[in-house]
């Protein structure tokens, strides 16, 4: 039986909105055989605020992101870089 993900919860309809809620809710496997890897890691760099940083890190391996290109992110984001919040 094949189940369906709800993706639109919200009345966003954008292209990369739903690229990204694909990312994270649906299989990777269907992701990447519907996406290209460049596309996929265009929207990651793009978006990385809007992934957790164990979201970040699976999807760099799976699209084999260098380290040091992390590292630029997470010194950039305010979210990932805050010693406050550890989240």
């Amino acid at each position: 039986m094949k189940t369906m993900i709800n993706l639109n919860w919200d009345k966003d309809k954008s292209k990369e909105t739903k690229i990204i809620r694909e990312m994270l809710y649906s299989s990777p496997e269907k992701v990447l055989k519907k996406y290209s890897r460049e596309d996929l890691k265009q929207m990651l760099f793009k978006f990385h605020f809007k992934f957790d940083k164990r979201n970040q890190e699976f999807w760099g391996i799976i699209l084999n992101i260098d380290e040091k290109e992390f590292e630029k992110l997470s010194t950039e984001s305010f979210r990932t870089s805050c010693d406050i919040w550890h989240y």
